[in-house]
C-alpha cells in the first residue's frame, strides 16, 4: 500500500447530510477514512480521508481542506486512536520560516514525549487555503494536554505566546 502522505477534512457544523455519497465515491481506493464528533455532538463533525492522494469530490457541504504530511512524530499506529487534537491555523509571513523550523523539530518531538499523546502529524494546505497549518496529535489519554507534564516540557516562550492567526482548536473523538 502506498504511504498516505495527502489528507483531506471536511469540517460539518449543524444538520448536513450524511456521509454516504462521499463515501461511497472512495471506497474500495485505499483510503482510510475516520470520522469524529467534536465534544460528542453531531452538531460538529469532522471527516478525515487519508491517501497516497487526494480524492476528487465535488459539491460536499462544509469546509473541505486539502492538505499535504510535512512532518510526522512518534508512533506509527496500527489503527487510529481515540481521539485526535486538531490545531489548524495560521502564522504570520514574517515569522513562518523560523517558527515552522522551532515548531517541526523542537516542539513536535517535546509533545510526544507526554504522557497519552502517541503521534503528531503536521500538515499544509494546498494552495492559497486558510487556515494554512494542520496538526493532529493522536492522543490514548483525552486530557494529555492537562496533565502537569505538559506543563513542565512545554517552557519555550514560542509555545507560551504562539504567533497564530485564524487558530481553530479541538479534540474530536472518533466514532
Amino acid at each position: 500500500m502506498a504511504e498516505r502522505k495527502r489528507l483531506m477534512t471536511i469540517w460539518r457544523q449543524g444538520a448536513f447530510a450524511p456521509w454516504t455519497n462521499l463515501l461511497r465515491s472512495v471506497d474500495g481506493l485505499g483510503y482510510a477514512i475516520h470520522h469524529y464528533t467534536v465534544d460528542g455532538s453531531a452538531e460538529e463533525v469532522l471527516l478525515w480521508v487519508e491517501g497516497a492522494d487526494t480524492p476528487r469530490i465535488s459539491d460536499e457541504p462544509g469546509e473541505v481542506f486539502t492538505l499535504t504530511l510535512a512532518r510526522d512524530v512518534g508512533a506509527r499506529l496500527t489503527a487510529p486512536s481515540p481521539w485526535l487534537y486538531v490545531v489548524h491555523t495560521d502564522i504570520p509571513t514574517d515569522v513562518v520560516a523560523d517558527y515552522n523550523a522551532w515548531y517541526d523539530e523542537e516542539h513536535l518531538p517535546r509533545l510526544v514525549g507526554v504522557p497519552g499523546v502517541e503521534r503528531a502529524r503536521r500538515f499544509i494546505a494546498d494552495g492559497q487555503q486558510s487556515p494554512r497549518y494542520l496538526t493532529a496529535y493522536d492522543l490514548s489519554i483525552k486530557d494529555a494536554f492537562e496533565n502537569n507534564d505538559r506543563k513542565h516540557r512545554v517552557t519555550d516562550a514560542r509555545a507560551a505566546r504562539p504567533p497564530y492567526q485564524g487558530l481553530r482548536r479541538g479534540c474530536p473523538s472518533r466514532d
